[in-house]
């Protein structure tokens, strides 16, 4: 029995690296039938037809911290690094009348994305090529409800998104009560995360990391999801909870120092 094609962008080769502004991607498909966007050779985005359905364990991590926040349902988010838009996609889909802008540094990206699966349209989800600290400092006060940043450069944030000056932009965009996300790499013996965390904590105050137990005591590489609501809080009991149920072995820390 032929084996079926690919669910998502079927007429792209998979395996087959092509040009971007920012260097070079590919798709390649998961036995599981999800296809997963490189860039530079690091998983960038995966791509699943279910909106509803995340392959990467980090962005289950994003979207619990949504529940345990509680969004408006009118919420209007910023998406730093765009990618392949999996997880705007997915807030999209969840919260129909929520509105998303995706940037990414990569003018290629967000013209292939389009063409390669159903993305909502705008208004409902813009998608641009503008640096990441750009699209914050162009924002007006309080014009956002969620930032999310999930950018990379290889397996590393840009050292001007994890920057006091981008946790303090972060803040300033934020309407009362509005909550941070960020996606942070770290590897046991690196300075980096502890650098973004310190950041964050200086212009926001609290902040809650989640991630695999290994990851969050420093023994293996990851993603730690770190969660702020500057001036309020994070239900801790529901996250504590979603982690107690997740798929790894999951913890939630309000004294992560990266």
């Amino acid at each position: 029995m032929p084996r079926p094609g690919p669910r998502v962008a079927p007429d792209v080769r998979r395996g087959v690296e092509f040009s971007i502004a920012t260097g070079v991607a590919e798709l390649r498909d998961g036995p599981d039938g999800t296809t997963f966007l490189w860039v530079n050779g690091v998983p960038s985005s995966p791509l699943d037809p279910d909106p509803a359905f995340l392959a990467f364990e980090y962005m289950r991590h994003m979207s619990a911290a949504v529940d345990a926040w509680g969004p408006p349902a009118r919420m209007l988010a910023l998406h730093v690094g765009a990618a392949a838009c999996a997880f705007p996609r997915h807030l999209a889909h969840r919260l129909p009348d929520s509105g998303h802008i995706a940037v990414d540094v990569d003018t290629r990206l967000p013209e292939l994305v389009r063409q390669w699966w159903d993305l909502p349209r705008a208004p409902r989800l813009r998608i641009r090529a503008q640096d990441g600290l750009e699209a914050l400092e162009s924002r007006r006060d309080a014009s956002l409800d969620l930032v999310v940043r999930d950018a990379f450069a290889g397996d590393q944030t840009p050292p001007h998104l994890a920057s006091v000056r981008w946790w303090t932009q972060a803040r300033r965009v934020l309407r009362p009560g509005g909550l941070v996300l960020a996606n942070v790499g770290t590897s046991p013996g690196s300075r980096g995360a502890a650098v973004d965390v310190a950041a964050a904590r200086e212009a926001l105050g609290d902040a809650v990391a989640i991630a695999e137990h290994a990851v969050l005591k420093g023994r293996r590489r990851g993603n730690v999801v770190l969660a702020a609501v500057p001036g309020g809080a994070i239900d801790l009991v529901a996250l504590r909870r979603y982690a107690a149920s997740a798929a790894l072995p999951t913890g939630v820390s309000p004294q992560w120092a990266g």
